[in-house]
C-alpha cells in the first residue's frame, strides 16, 4: 500500500524533480522554440501572439467553457486546462511574489468592473474575468492563500477553477450548461488514454503543487495502475479497474452512496479520490 508522510518534503521534492527530468526531454524542443520566440517579445501574454500559435489554438478550443463579461478575457485561465505548465503571470517570480502579483491583478479587475458601472457580481462570467490573466501557478497562489492575501470566496473560486481545468484536461465536461452539447470527450471508451492524460496533467502542474503529499500520492497511484495495466490483454484494458479509475478521475460517485452531492460531483477534483480507491488495487 502506498503511504506518504507530510514530513517527507525532501523525498517529495526529489520525486518531483525526477518526474520533471523524465518529462523534460519530451518538452525540450518545444521549450527551445518558445524561448527563441519569447526572447523577441516583451508582451506578458499567452493569448494572441503570433509566436504562440499552439497556445492560441488551445485557448480558442476551450474558451466557450470559460465565458467572461463583455470587454474582458480569460486567456491564461483557459490555457491552463490544456497546458497547466504554461507561464505568463508568474514568470520569473518567487511564490510570494506570485501571490502579490495576483493580488494586484485582481484588485485592478475589481476596479475595472466598478468603473464600468457594474461591480463584481460573483457570476461565472465575472469570476472568470477576475482570474482571467492568472496562469495556473498564480491561480494556485490564490487557492492556497499564499501570504494571507486572499478572501475565503477568492480561495474557493480559484480552487473551483483549478478543478475545472483538471476535469476538461481528462475529458470530462465542466462549464456552462448551454455549451455541454458542443463538448466531445477525447477519451471516450478509452480509460487508459484518460489515465495517461491525467498523468500528463500532473507532470505539468506548477512546482508548488508538485511539492505536496496529495500530488505525490496521486502521481504514484496513477503510475502504479498504468504499470500494472501495461501487460494486460488489449481487450481487458477497456474494463477492470481502469473503468473505475476513469470515474475517479471525473469525480463521479458510482456506488450510490453520495447522491446528495450530485451537484458537487460536477465540479469535483478529478484526482481527489484517486488514492483511496487505488491503494487497495496497487498494494
Amino acid at each position: 500500500m502506498i503511504t506518504v508522510s507530510t514530513s517527507t518534503n525532501a523525498a517529495m521534492s526529489a520525486y518531483a524533480a525526477a518526474v520533471d527530468s523524465k518529462s523534460a526531454n519530451t518538452r525540450q524542443q518545444v521549450g527551445q522554440d518558445e524561448t527563441a520566440q519569447t526572447q523577441t517579445s516583451n508582451i506578458d501574454s499567452v493569448s494572441l501572439s503570433s509566436t504562440s500559435t499552439d497556445y492560441s489554438s488551445s485557448i480558442v478550443g476551450n474558451a466557450p467553457y470559460f465565458p467572461v463579461r463583455a470587454g474582458m478575457n480569460a486567456d491564461a485561465l483557459v490555457l491552463g486546462a490544456s497546458k497547466p505548465g504554461a507561464v505568463s503571470s508568474s514568470k520569473d517570480k518567487t511564490f510570494p511574489e506570485v501571490a502579490a502579483d495576483a493580488r494586484k491583478r485582481m484588485d485592478e479587475k475589481y476596479a475595472q468592473m466598478t468603473a464600468s458601472g457594474q461591480p463584481y457580481a460573483k457570476t461565472d462570467e465575472d469570476r472568470n474575468a477576475l482570474f482571467g490573466d492568472l496562469d495556473r501557478r498564480s491561480l494556485n497562489a490564490v487557492a492556497t492563500n499564499e501570504g494571507g492575501k486572499f478572501t475565503a470566496d477568492e480561495q474557493a473560486s480559484a480552487q473551483a477553477l483549478m478543478r475545472q481545468q483538471g476535469r476538461l484536461a481528462t475529458g470530462y465536461y465542466s462549464g456552462p450548461a448551454d455549451q455541454e452539447k458542443n463538448w466531445k470527450d477525447p477519451f471516450a471508451n478509452d480509460p487508459v488514454a484518460r489515465a495517461h492524460a491525467a498523468l500528463d496533467f500532473l507532470d505539468n502542474m506548477s512546482p508548488e503543487e508538485k511539492n505536496t503529499p496529495q500530488w505525490l500520492t496521486q502521481h504514484l497511484s496513477l503510475e502504479a495502475a498504468l504499470n500494472q495495466n501495461a501487460g494486460s490483454d488489449p481487450a481487458d484494458k477497456k474494463s477492470g479497474h481502469f473503468h473505475n479509475l476513469a470515474e475517479i478521475l471525473a469525480g463521479v460517485v458510482t456506488d450510490g452512496s453520495d447522491k446528495d452531492k450530485a451537484n458537487d460531483d460536477k465540479t469535483a477534483d478529478p484526482l481527489a479520490h484517486l488514492l483511496d480507491t487505488l491503494q487497495t488495487q496497487v498494494s
